[in-house]
C-alpha cells in the first residue's frame, strides 16, 4: 500500500471536547489543558465573554499581543478593544459550542476563561 493509501485510510483524530459549567461566584470557567471545543449551555439573552492564552514551548503563556488563535462561535460576535472577546447575547437557551481558530494550532496547550453575565459589559 502506497503511503498515501495509507493517509486516506486514516481515521480524522477525535475533536478533545471539553464540557463545563460556569461557577456560580464568579460565572466562569477556567481551563487549562488542549481541549479545542467548549461545550456549556448558556440562557437566551446571555453575554459569553472569552479568552484564551497559549501556553508556548517554554512553558509560559503567549504575549497577548502575540497570540494568534481567536475564540469562533455560532453567534453574532460583538467585541471591544481588550483581551477579551464578548460574544452575545445569545439568542436562545441552549448549549453552545465554542471553539478556536486556525485550526492549525489545535493541540496546543492554553489558558481558556469563558465568562457569562446577563447584562451587557460596560463599553
Amino acid at each position: 500500500m502506497s503511503v498515501s493509501t495509507e493517509a486516506q485510510d486514516e481515521t480524522p483524530q477525535p475533536t478533545p471536547v471539553q464540557k463545563f459549567k460556569l461557577g456560580r461566584s464568579d460565572g466562569c470557567f477556567r481551563y487549562i489543558g488542549d481541549a479545542v471545543e467548549f461545550v456549556g449551555h448558556f440562557k437566551a439573552g446571555s453575554y459569553i465573554g472569552i479568552s484564551m492564552i497559549t501556553i508556548g514551548p517554554d512553558g509560559f503563556p503567549t504575549p497577548a499581543a502575540d497570540e494568534q488563535r481567536a475564540p469562533a462561535m455560532d453567534l453574532q460576535e460583538w467585541t471591544r478593544p481588550s483581551r477579551y472577546f464578548w460574544f452575545g447575547p445569545t439568542t436562545v437557551g441552549r448549549d453552545y459550542s465554542i471553539t478556536f481558530v486556525p485550526r492549525s494550532d489545535w493541540g496546543s496547550s492554553a489558558i481558556v476563561t469563558i465568562c457569562g453575565r446577563q447584562v451587557p459589559p460596560e463599553h
